[in-house]
């Protein structure tokens, strides 16, 4: 490809042939540059979503943290409830 474009430079007569090639090289120049943008964008929106989905693990994750020591201070008090109520149960039996 450079060779040719190469001797398209020195040319002062340019062939339609070579016209034709000149266009379709400068379309598929654009349509890869299109594909290159468009590349680009998927990649930023998949960095966010990424990004967007680290943060929901890290909320998530912190909740999970709260909801264990809530449950953990219930059961805490269950059992604490039901010690009293053995209690209470042994000093009406006796």
């Amino acid at each position: 490809m450079k060779e040719r474009i190469e001797r398209l430079k020195k040319l002062t007569y340019i062939p339609q042939n070579e016209i034709a090639w000149l266009i379709e090289q400068a379309e598929l120049s654009e349509k890869q540059q299109e594909i290159i943008e468009e590349n680009r964008r998927q990649q930023e929106v998949t960095v966010h979503q990424f990004r967007q989905a680290q943060k929901d693990m890290q909320k998530l994750s912190g909740d999970r943290k709260r909801y264990k020591q809530a449950l953990e201070k219930i059961i805490t008090n269950l059992n604490f409830a039901i010690t009293v109520a053995q209690n209470e149960l042994e000093g009406n039996v006796k």
